[in-house]
């Protein structure tokens, strides 16, 4: 009976180990532009997408000069063209469907992911043939350009996700044709572990032993 119990202990202490070592290592939370592979208007110049709990919102935008007029998103779901993905988030009324170099932009709210302590935010873009590109710029206000944070990146970075420099430095980040037009695909960024848990860990890991050990001298006791 008593090493019975001892035996239940133990495995209680192991699932909590084991739910810390869960806890304490990193998620990365993806959202996808176009998740049901649509061919439509999305039905407004924005839209928040929800993954995990987590999310973020796109908004479209025409670009006077770095300041956005708002201008309707559209899911876009095409063939591959050219070796290029061509499902994604674009807008309404433009050639293809997409951003036109200088002439638009979608930009993503990170606040509230930033907020729940998420780094390394990575952003996929699609619809990159020969001689196509696209940069990513980062600002604080909604609807303003901003500063481009990343280089120029051509079609050998088609539906592949890219880095935004210094994620965190801004609440907001754009992407924007760079030449002839693209079409975002997808966003993601890890989700930092649960600093509470830490410490369980160690503690978790002390009891298990003992325990264990109890339960071993029971047993030669009662041989």
């Amino acid at each position: 009976m008593l090493a019975n119990r001892f035996r239940h202990i133990a495995v209680a202490f192991c699932a909590l180990l084991f739910i810390a070592v869960v806890a304490s290592a990193h998620a990365t939370i993806v959202w996808e532009l176009n998740p049901s592979d649509a061919n439509a208007p999305v039905g407004g110049s924005s839209h928040t997408y929800t993954s995990s709990g987590f999310s973020i919102t796109a908004y479209g935008f025409d670009n006077v000069s770095g300041i956005g007029t708002a201008h309707d998103l559209f899911y876009k779901n095409a063939a591959v063209n050219g070796g290029a993905t061509e499902t994604g988030l674009g807008l309404v009324n433009t050639p293809n469907n997409e951003l036109q170099t200088g002439l638009h932009f979608i930009q993503f709210d990170f606040t509230a992911a930033l907020a729940a302590g998420m780094f390394n935010g990575q952003l996929s873009v699609g619809s990159i043939q020969s001689g196509e590109s696209f940069a990513i710029f980062g600002s604080n206000a909604l609807g303003t350009l901003g500063t481009q944070v990343s280089g120029i990146f051509g079609s050998t970075f088609d539906n592949q996700f890219v880095s935004i420099p210094n994620f965190g430095q801004f609440n907001y980040y754009s992407v924007m044709a760079m030449s002839d037009d693209v079409l975002p695909v997808a966003v993601q960024a890890d989700l930092r572990p649960v600093p509470e848990m830490n410490p369980l860990l160690p503690i978790a890991g002390v009891v298990v032993l003992v325990v264990g050990a109890n339960t071993w001298r029971k047993r030669r006791r009662s041989a």
